[in-house]
């Protein structure tokens, strides 16, 4: 048997406690296994002196005198490990390989769970980005409305002007009104129909008044109500700005966790196969 053969198969065992992974760890000669240490979490069930698998990992790195990189799936041997055979050669010729392997299925599980984060991430991040949008709209909406409320406090007091006028005309009416009635008695018969007129003038004054107070009375409720109504939406202005930029912020944190979810994925992935 060739001398590296026999050294190898002296510190196979001693190769395998070295590691820093727990794996498995085959020697070969050209046709058959000379030694095989499985792994606490991979075993293939090979045994000494079973022969190479055409195509397998170490036939083809015997048959092309260079190092083989497999990622093996789970359905071949029901657990998913990577494995890399190396050819031994001595005086030139490859007399042998040396296989070893590591399980990769916790790295699978990892992979599996930084795409599934990945989905995960992405999805929030783009009910994020609408929130966000609708917030900014929801308070330019508020802004305006605000504003529109603002101008109907306006219009309110210019009719409240308009209402105290009506209110004045309505007094100097009915004082015109007795005046006139005044007047009308010292005439005597002959200011009777003067006095019927000045009585109309004088019942009109005091209709008017009493429909100038309703209305005054009116505006000023219809003005408290602008004010309150101004007020919530300047709260809620307010509030969705306050939203936006927490929308903003919690949105700044998912584009990072959807930078760590990748990361996570690139370093999830333990290797493809290679040759």
């Amino acid at each position: 048997m060739s001398q590296i053969l026999n050294s190898l198969l002296a510190v196979a065992p001693i190769l395998q406690k070295g590691f820093l992974f727990d794996c498995m760890v085959g020697v070969t000669d050209r046709e058959k296994f000379l030694a095989y240490y499985p792994a606490s979490n991979l075993n293939l069930g090979i045994k000494v002196g079973d022969m190479l698998r055409p195509g397998s990992i170490n036939a083809t790195a015997i048959a092309e005198n260079r190092r083989i990189v497999r990622k093996i799936g789970k359905e071949v041997y029901g657990v998913p490990y990577i494995a890399v055979g190396y050819p031994i050669v001595e005086n030139g010729q490859v007399v042998g390989c040396l296989a070893t392997g590591v399980n990769t299925d916790q790295e699978d599980q990892l992979r599996a769970l930084a795409d599934s984060l990945t989905e995960a991430v992405s999805e929030i991040a783009g009910h994020t980005d609408t929130l966000s949008k609708e917030a900014h709209e929801l308070a330019q909406a508020s802004h305006t409305l605000s504003g529109a409320a603002v101008e109907m406090e306006k219009k309110i007091a210019e009719t409240s002007q308009i209402n105290e006028l009506i209110r004045d005309i309505s007094t100097k009416s009915n004082v015109l009104g007795l005046n006139a009635m005044l007047e009308a008695a010292r005439a005597g018969t002959a200011g009777r129909g003067f006095s019927v007129v000045a009585e109309e003038i004088r019942k009109l004054s005091l209709t008017t008044s009493a429909s100038a107070s309703d209305i005054f009375r009116i505006l000023n409720e219809m003005n408290e109500l602008v004010k309150l109504v101004s007020s919530e939406m300047e709260r809620t202005m307010n509030r969705s700005l306050q939203q936006s930029t927490r929308i903003q912020e919690l949105d700044a944190v998912m584009q990072e966790l959807r930078r760590m979810a990748k990361e996570l994925q690139k370093a999830a992935v333990v290797g493809e196969e290679m040759e």
